[in-house]
């Protein structure tokens, strides 16, 4: 079995878990996409939407195209109420996580506060609320301030987007937990791959775009305005996907720690997946399948049917609590997911 890097995994992640990525502003983290990519790359790019791409051995062929979206799921501020509560927009969020969480806001001068719960004896007195099911749209920000006014001066206004206020932190030796690991450990998946396809340039013949893309917790976006562009004849998305944990129904049987999962469904090509597969087994890298019929939710549905249709593929890591501000990743699952694809562009 071939030792996973995670060492390297750890510090890309380190990287793109502090910046802010939340749907909508995915350029803040383009410097920190270029620091990492140039070095390992014959050309580097990021497009008007904020796309950031590097191509090694540009003139190959095939063109393969292996991508995962930098953008994470926040929140963004819709109205301030005359008592200086911040009322706001979400997508991808449960309102049961929401609810009690810790938030900042991309003012000018980043501004801290927490999603207003009701204590639990409200709940005993008044069975309308104990029986309502919350909806964002319920919710509501305290800033620590009395009035609307207070608020703006604190540069809070519509339109300013939020995250999760949590540090990323190590979980024993391999675990990692941070907000936006959705869909920052793919990204670094294809990164670490990228690392590994830059040594292996010699000997490869395939040229690779290695794409991180913007809003795909939105309508997949970015996979679809790239792979438009680039018309590539192969690709591979990389995403996170359900791991077992407490209380998750018994039919998710994936689970973290046995490296990622390679998925075998109607959109997914067979002679991807029959190479993803032997690249596994040459290269002595663990795996799961993902048994996947319906297909959708992933950069792949985009990909796959762009211009003429392309040969797509989607490599799955195990993830805890998705779309939570406490996401937990096995780093050896995203270092074995980048030695995967780089022995994928290897047979070829």
């Amino acid at each position: 079995m071939q030792e996973p890097e995670v060492g390297i995994v750890k510090d890309i992640l380190e990287k793109l878990t502090r910046v802010p990525r939340v749907t909508g502003i995915e350029h803040k983290v383009s410097p920190i996409l270029r620091g990492i990519m140039e070095s390992y790359s014959d050309a580097f790019k990021v497009d008007a939407w904020g796309n950031s791409e590097s191509i090694v051995n540009p003139g190959g062929k095939p063109v393969v195209m292996l991508a995962a979206h930098i953008d994470q799921i926040g929140i963004i501020v819709r109205e301030i109420t005359k008592d200086g509560f911040v009322k706001f927009q979400a997508v991808g969020w449960d309102p049961k996580v929401l609810y009690g969480m810790r938030v900042k806001l991309l003012a000018e001068k980043p501004v801290r506060g927490i999603i207003s719960v009701l204590p639990p004896h409200i709940f005993h007195t008044y069975k309308e609320l104990a029986e309502k099911k919350f909806e964002v749209r319920d919710l509501a920000i305290d800033i620590g301030v009395e009035s609307k006014e207070e608020a703006e001066k604190l540069g809070v206004k519509p339109g300013i987007y939020g995250i999760p206020d949590y540090e990323p932190i190590s979980l024993n030796d391999s675990y990692f937990t941070s907000p936006g690991l959705d869909d920052a450990a793919g990204v670094t998946t294809v990164l670490y791959a990228m690392r590994k396809v830059w040594e292996l340039r010699n000997k490869i013949e395939a040229e690779v775009h290695f794409i991180a893309t913007i809003q795909e917790e939105i309508g997949l976006r970015g996979a679809e305005m790239t792979a438009y562009r680039i018309k590539p004849e192969m690709a591979v998305a990389v995403d996170v996907t359900f791991a077992k944990q407490p209380l998750m129904p018994s039919e998710f049987t994936l689970k973290t720690g046995k490296g990622p999962a390679i998925n075998k469904g109607p959109i997914y090509h067979w002679e991807v997946v029959e190479l993803l597969e032997r690249a596994a087994k040459e290269g002595d890298i663990p795996y799961q399948i993902e048994p996947d019929f319906k297909g959708y939710g992933t950069d792949t549905w985009a990909i796959q049917v762009a211009r003429g249709g392309v040969k797509t593929g989607l490599l799955g890591l195990p993830l805890r609590n998705m779309h939570s501000p406490v996401e937990v990743i096995n780093l050896k699952d995203v270092a074995w997911g980048g030695s995967l694809l780089a022995k994928f562009i290897e047979v070829l």
